[in-house]
């Protein structure tokens, strides 16, 4: 039976290497409450088998979350009412408001404060299963909002006499037993293991980031030297090794990231100053242009000889099968027959005749530049 009594709450350098952090303590199992073999064992017979928190035939009594599996072997206590009491070592599921249980580093929670209520679900209206004393260890399976959802030994819990069949302490029968107190107890430890699993990456990202900010020291020394001595290679170095030893998960990763980009950043404005600031190298001279020797020739051709009726012949140029100009020689220095067919090139001055519709060069210099092949 349950006291009326009210509740008592409402609702550059090369970093070290890496120093890991001090071993979190080993997380135990909650120890199965009793330790001893239970006096009486029973197997569930129906499909379901809700735990009830009291021997109570209401129409709808009020029931723990745990709800039992036909075959399941448990515990019993005592019979009252129609009812047969199930004795789970670690207790039934219920709550316990955190504002009236303290936890310590490792996880575990205690009730504080006298008869702190015990609920079987996340109620404050409603009267509590039973009062806890100050101090008594809450077996917690996860927290929701404000409320401790837990297990605590000695809890009363009741099934119907018809939904349960005492059986014999055979060693199948203590198997079975065994294997319902490891699973109540399976999400306790889980629990816990995840805080000490939490607490040991928090130490090693502060290990980790230590490291980080060892490279970030060294980096900031070297941007207080002149732009044109920075010096950025080894702090590439540096994290690069440091990235390839750390986890997947560690928090110093994106740090690493972010340094490395500031660190390309700075060597960018370094390298950009250096080139602003030095003086430009003088342009090569370039070489000079070949002089073009057929360039002292006013025209250069093949000299050609044409009859005339009535007149004396004629000589021309010609050039690409067309005639280029007239060809004379009034100083009769050279005898213009004897280049005949022949590539020359002619310079002297040039007169254009109106009887002629070709300006004709008279050969003050000839020089022979080819001969029919």
């Amino acid at each position: 039976m349950v006291a009326t009594a009210s509740a008592q709450e409402p609702d550059g350098a090369t970093p070290p290497a890496a120093t890991p952090p001090a071993a979190a303590p080993a997380v135990q199992a909650p120890a199965p409450v009793p330790a001893a073999e239970p006096e009486q064992l029973g197997r569930i017979v129906a499909e379901t088998a809700p735990l009830r928190c009291w021997p109570s035939t209401a129409a709808v009594p009020p029931v723990f979350e745990d709800v039992l599996a036909k075959d399941t072997v448990v515990a019993l206590g005592r019979a009252e009412n129609g009812f047969r009491q199930v004795v789970p070592a670690l207790g039934p599921i219920g709550f316990v408001s955190r504002k009236f249980a303290v936890a310590d580093e490792a996880g575990n929670v205690k009730t504080k404060g006298t008869k702190v209520a015990f609920r079987y679900r996340p109620r404050s209206g409603e009267a509590p299963v039973t009062m806890l004393e100050d101090g008594t260890t809450l077996h917690v399976l996860e927290e929701q909002e404000e409320w401790y959802r837990c297990r605590v030994p000695g809890i009363e819990a009741w099934v119907a006499e018809a939904e349960v069949q005492a059986i014999e302490k055979d060693a199948a029968a203590l198997a079975a037993y065994g294997e319902w107190r490891s699973k109540d107890a399976a999400p306790i430890t889980a629990r816990l293991e995840g805080i000490t699993q939490a607490k040991a990456r928090a130490a090693q990202d502060q290990a980790d980031l230590a490291q980080v900010q060892v490279v970030e020291q060294a980096f900031a020394q070297e941007l207080a030297k002149p732009v044109g001595d920075q010096r950025f290679d080894s702090f590439d170095q540096a994290l690069d090794k440091l990235k390839a030893g750390l986890a997947p998960e560690s928090a110093a990763l994106a740090s690493i990231d972010a340094l490395k980009k500031r660190i390309d950043t700075q060597r960018w404005i370094a390298e950009a100053t250096i080139v602003r600031d030095s003086k430009p190298e003088p342009l090569p001279v370039p070489p000079a242009m070949p002089v073009d020797q057929l360039e002292r020739f006013q025209s250069i051709g093949w000299l050609r000889y044409e009859r005339r009726l009535g007149g004396p012949g004629i000589y021309y140029l010609e050039k690409g099968g067309r005639r280029q100009c007239l060809i004379s020689c009034n100083t009769g220095r050279y005898d213009l027959s004897l280049f005949v067919d022949r590539e020359v090139g002619v310079s002297g001055p040039r007169r254009h005749p109106a009887t002629e519709t070709l300006s004709v060069l008279d050969a003050e210099r000839l020089e022979v530049l080819g001969v029919p092949k």
